[in-house]
């Protein structure tokens, strides 16, 4: 398997308002906000080591050919879940919830220890916060 250096991590989400997402993602989940373009509109945010870039969808580029990137059609199936680990669970889904964020349910505690809840941005991603046991 090639090995090769990897400075950061991160994930792109085609996201339906980029101004949207990006106070989502600011505002409630923490994120800096490191740039943002006009043309096409498209954000790029930091938290924890992680890149997270915000595409608005719709918009073709020369070097994704033949990929178009859309936000999910349906809330209801995940493609992708964004996960953020954090040390106190419950005080996050308190604060979140106060918040006026979208929760699907209230905290869950697995047998195998930890506690995760689940919310979703604007665009229907799942953002699954996490204490690991």
């Amino acid at each position: 398997m090639p090995a090769f250096p990897v400075n950061r991590a991160g994930a792109i989400l085609a996201v339906a308002d980029v101004d949207r997402s990006v106070a989502f993602y600011r505002d409630l989940m923490g994120f800096d906000v490191d740039a943002v373009y006009d043309d096409p509109p498209y954000a790029s945010l930091s938290r924890a080591g992680m890149r997270l870039s915000l595409a608005e969808q719709g918009h073709a580029a020369d070097d994704r050919p033949g990929v178009m990137m859309v936000a999910p059609a349906d809330p209801a199936s995940a493609a992708v879940v964004l996960v953020l680990e954090v040390d106190d669970c419950m005080a996050v889904h308190a604060l979140l919830t106060t918040a006026g964020a979208d929760m699907l349910a209230p905290p869950f505690s697995p047998p195998w220890g930890g506690h995760r809840f689940f919310l979703r941005d604007p665009d229907g991603y799942l953002v699954e916060i996490e204490e690991l046991a």
